[in-house]
């Protein structure tokens, strides 16, 4: 890597999310490089997330503001305090200008919490469509496809909470003091930092939590309340049925349930209920077994590249169904019904 790394040049467009792959892996190699990378990189984030809100402001004391980063700064090395004095100013030209001549940044809810204004945003993944997004505190996430997950602009309070329909692989950045909660509908997931993966598709019935490290605290939501059910360890999926209100922890391989966000898909003596249940979720189709007697065949395979065709193709060849496609139709809006797949014994 250059030694002079233009930070400046690439912190703001890191934040908004416009950098390419390749300078997202240039800037991740620069924070990780040294602690006074990272101190100036928590610095300006900070920055970051307050100029989100100037927006909501009626007014706005820029040299104050100035002089207050200053003088968080002024212990620094005398070139970080430059670049990173002169990345906010940049940054401030760039969010207050559009403010000022009456530009706008449209979110999908505000509300106000402990008298701060929390603004919150959503990230939605059409069906079909996979994305990866990072969050104000540093968590990444990776969204499956017809995903929304929602969360405030900023972290204010002294938890951090976001919302999930879908299901997501959630790497939680660390912060014992401010526990990480995913709601999850009838279930809360708490953790401080950890890597697990969590599935609410709201039509499927059931809500899934897959731990690969750390740990997991379920909680349910009776009421008003938050009720503690289990504590998780690595290697265990809990199962939240909908209609019986009731968990179950299994134990099970968990590369098998992760592996979606290395593009893999991956069947290990799944009945083909399981099998039907993510091909759904993976080509946005409708798969409908016809015969109740197939979903509890069971299946072994992995696939990365393969379309739905090819792998019922396979399914067909080890085991003794066939099956119809019928295309979706064209709707009045110019949109496609989901393509449909009647799948029943030979």
């Amino acid at each position: 890597m250059k030694e002079q790394f233009d930070y400046d040049e690439l912190l703001p467009s890191y934040f908004s999310g416009t950098l390419t792959e390749a300078e997202k892996r240039e800037m991740e190699d620069w924070k990780g490089a040294s602690e006074e990378n990272q101190s100036v990189f928590k610095n300006a984030e900070k920055v970051w997330q307050s100029l989100n809100l100037l927006q909501e402001m009626r007014s706005y004391n820029m040299p104050q503001a100035l002089t207050k980063v200053h003088g968080k700064t002024e212990q620094a090395p005398a070139r970080t305090q430059k670049g990173f004095l002169f990345y906010w100013q940049r940054i401030a030209a760039i969010l207050i200008l559009p403010i000022l001549i009456g530009g706008a940044i449209y979110f999908t809810q505000a509300k106000h919490i402990a008298g701060n204004l929390v603004v919150w945003q959503t990230i939605t993944t059409p069906p079909g469509v996979k994305s990866r997004a990072q969050l104000p505190d540093g968590t990444i996430v990776w969204l499956n496809s017809g995903t929304n997950l929602s969360y405030p602009s900023s972290f204010f309070d002294h938890k951090r909470n976001v919302k999930l329909s879908g299901e997501a692989f959630f790497d939680v950045a660390k912060d014992e003091k401010h526990p990480f909660l995913v709601d999850l509908g009838k279930i809360n997931i708490e953790v401080v930092g950890t890597k697990f993966n969590a599935i609410n598709y709201e039509r499927e019935g059931r809500t899934e939590v897959v731990l690969a490290s750390g740990k997991v605290k379920l909680f349910e939501k009776i009421e008003n309340e938050n009720r503690l059910v289990s504590e998780m360890k690595p290697g265990q999926q809990a199962i939240f049925h909908h209609s019986e209100n009731t968990i179950s922890l299994n134990a099970v391989e968990t590369g098998k349930y992760t592996s979606w966000i290395d593009g893999k898909l991956i069947f290990r003596d799944d009945p083909m209920d399981e099998v039907v249940r993510k091909l759904n979720r993976w080509f946005n189709v409708q798969i409908e077994i016809a015969d109740p007697g197939i979903g509890s065949y069971i299946y072994t395979a992995t696939f990365r590249n393969e379309t739905v065709e090819q792998i019922l193709n396979l399914i067909k060849r080890t085991s003794p169904v066939e099956y119809t496609i019928i295309p979706g139709k064209r709707l009045n809006d110019g949109s496609f019904e989901k393509q449909q797949i009647i799948i029943r014994k030979r």
